[in-house]
């Protein structure tokens, strides 16, 4: 309830603040896996095709006191495979294709610097799933040919839509024209999106990363 009141009282005060909007893009890599799998169980068999980057647009409204609020939009892409069998009914093998879009909001105090500034933020985040497929491909014994069926719906998802809490800490580093942030970021998942029905499948609910910010 503070942290709330505290950012509401900044948002009604910024107009008559002195302050700035800067903008730029954000780029980095997990640091932990999309997905927690366990093979070899129930004859069926997870993989996780890693797409090791995160990009996007981010915003900043900067305010005195080393405080700021900070916004970003930031892709991600998701991709995994299981595979059932062999058994007398053949192999089944599912390749699930989608999109992560994930929208942090921050508050972020820097320390005094003039070069470089250490900074902490925390606040919450919201991702929403889009574009998932899921071709379904049956080898069955004595059948000429393999069969692929498309759904729409992958069976493992429970949620498209997510919320969590997001920590970071990182340096903001004054260079001509740009300013360059590396930094370390945290995300608890409240929900997960995907889980299967013998839950030897699950999206992972910590989410650990690497991300450096360009804004100008």
């Amino acid at each position: 309830m503070t942290a709330r009141l505290t950012l509401a009282l900044l948002l009604a005060a910024a107009p008559g603040l002195p302050q700035s909007l800067s903008a730029g893009i954000k780029a980095g890599v997990p640091l932990t896996d999309a997905f927690d799998t366990v093979s070899d169980l129930a004859n069926r068999r997870y993989f996780e095709n890693r797409k090791r980057y995160t990009l996007g647009p981010m915003a900043e409204l900067r305010l005195p006191f080393g405080l700021g609020i900070e916004f970003n939009a930031l892709y991600k892409r998701l991709n995994y495979r299981s595979v059932t069998g062999p058994d007398t009914h053949g192999t089944v093998t599912a390749e699930t294709k989608g999109t992560s879009w994930e929208f942090p909001l921050l508050m972020k105090l820097r320390s005094p610097g003039l070069l470089v500034r250490p900074y902490a933020a925390g606040g919450v985040n919201f991702r929403t799933l889009s574009g998932l497929k899921q071709f379904v491909t049956a080898d069955v014994p004595g059948a000429v040919g393999a069969r692929t069926e498309r759904r729409d719906t992958p069976e493992e998802l429970r949620e498209k839509f997510t919320k969590g809490v997001v920590g970071a800490g990182g340096l903001e580093v004054q260079a001509p024209f740009v300013r360059i942030a590396p930094e370390l970021r945290f995300t608890r998942w409240v929900e997960r999106s995907f889980r299967d029905a013998l839950n030897i499948f699950r999206s992972s609910q910590n989410q650990f990363e690497v991300l450096v910010g360009l804004s100008f």
